[in-house]
């Protein structure tokens, strides 16, 4: 008798707590609150699924001195100076304009010593040539089917790459870095963070020197029409 009292018990608890869920789960799907925790926690779950996809994908990055010549970059002339290796989209829309911002890095004189800027074109080589005419700070390079990119695992673009020596020293692993960022990582992995600073020093002053220049460049000619 105690036997079956206690299944029953265990029944009606179980009973119970499927109620409760059930009535739980209504609540969710039914006031503003429960739907805002709903999204709240649909959110927190993708994110972390998108986190868990992302490091998976990290997984198939070349390996560090995995040489330059297995890129398949073609025609890129022998230089001594460390190479970054950017992968870009297709140039469709806003995208071309990244094209434009990444070929003034390579206008500065204090960089163009230091480093060798390679962007990586996701289009056709006419369209390659095309673009070429406005920038003329870096090298670009037609990945039209994708090899390259492949090569290189840019599962998201942009994404960078730093050569030293025709060996891979560096890979850029964070997603919203930024030009300026992926530079300051690239330059202290192959000059060390002292000299890195020292560099984004002189940079910055020469932007402002630029700037100056334009300014009393300005100053002038307003002063002439008076």
């Amino acid at each position: 008798m105690a036997k079956v009292l206690s299944k029953q018990s265990l029944n009606l608890l179980i009973t119970l707590f499927l109620a409760l869920c059930a009535v739980l789960l209504w609540l969710l799907r039914t006031t503003p609150e429960g739907q805002r925790w709903l999204a709240s926690w649909q959110a927190r779950r993708n994110a972390a699924l998108s986190q868990k996809r992302f490091h998976e994908a990290l997984k198939n990055d070349p390996y560090l001195g995995f040489p330059l010549e297995k890129v398949g970059i073609e025609n890129l002339a022998e230089d001594e100076l460390p190479i970054l290796v950017v992968v870009l989209g297709r140039c469709e829309g806003c995208n071309e304009n990244v094209v434009y911002d990444w070929a003034e890095m390579g206008k500065w004189e204090t960089l163009r010593k230091e480093v060798r800027f390679v962007l990586v074109l996701q289009e056709s080589l006419k369209k390659v040539e095309e673009i070429r005419e406005k920038a003329k700070g870096v090298s670009l390079v037609a990945d039209e089917k994708g090899e390259i990119a492949r090569k290189l695992n840019a599962f998201f673009v942009p994404r960078a790459y730093g050569f030293e020596g025709g060996k891979l020293v560096w890979v850029q692993r964070e997603v919203n870095l930024g030009k300026v960022g992926i530079l300051e990582r690239f330059l202290e992995a192959v000059k060390g963070r002292d000299e890195t600073q020292s560099l984004i020093d002189a940079w910055s002053k020469e932007m402002r020197e630029k700037a100056w220049g334009k300014t009393l460049a300005g100053l002038e000619k307003g002063g002439e029409k008076r």
